[in-house]
């Protein structure tokens, strides 16, 4: 019985060993893999002085809000869309038209606006960083929308920031008279 011993002993360390080596992660999904792209979720981050924030809606005791994936890990910035390289050569001096109107809105439920304005951008380099007050996004897009909620019928009085990648930046006050009080 002695002898049979050391050979059950090695014939079991054999099945645990195969058994580890099959199960053992293969080389390829050892590589890390770059992180699912995101995009950047526009959310106002104040509204002026001049508007009021909505209310907020009421929840059941019950009810149990589950985060989404962009609460979990907030974005850095936009993707860059497919084929497109990681670093752009500067297209001539950054600027953008000031707004003079907004583009669209639509009234909400709570009484507020939505508003909508598309900045038209002109050379630097993508990706763009833009800041609308304290709300901030980045984007490759030349032509990407600010939303943002107005309330009231007093003036949207905003400043935007627009920084490229090659490290320009330009700076535009706007004065746009609420179109729905007019």
């Amino acid at each position: 019985m002695n002898r049979r011993y050391p050979i059950i002993c090695l014939a079991f360390i054999g099945i645990v060993a195969s058994i580890l080596a099959c199960n053992a992660p293969d080389q390829a999904t050892l590589v890390p893999q770059p992180p699912p792209p995101t995009t950047t979720p526009h959310i106002p981050a104040t509204i002026p002085p001049q508007e009021t924030a909505p209310p907020s809606p009421t929840r059941s005791p019950t009810e149990t809000l589950l985060p989404t994936p962009t609460q979990w890990f907030p974005p850095t910035n936009t993707p860059a869309p497919e084929g497109t390289p990681t670093t752009s050569a500067s297209t001539g001096p950054l600027d953008f038209a000031v707004p003079t109107m907004l583009d669209h809105w639509q009234p909400l439920a709570d009484g507020g606006h939505e508003c909508k304005i598309v900045l038209r951008i002109t050379g630097g380099a993508p990706p763009y960083t833009v800041h609308h007050d304290l709300d901030v996004f980045t984007t490759w897009e030349t032509n990407p929308a600010i939303i943002f909620t107005a309330h009231g019928c007093g003036a949207l009085v905003h400043t935007i920031i627009v920084e490229t990648a090659d490290g320009q930046s330009v700076k535009h006050d706007y004065w746009i008279p609420a179109p729905w009080c007019q």
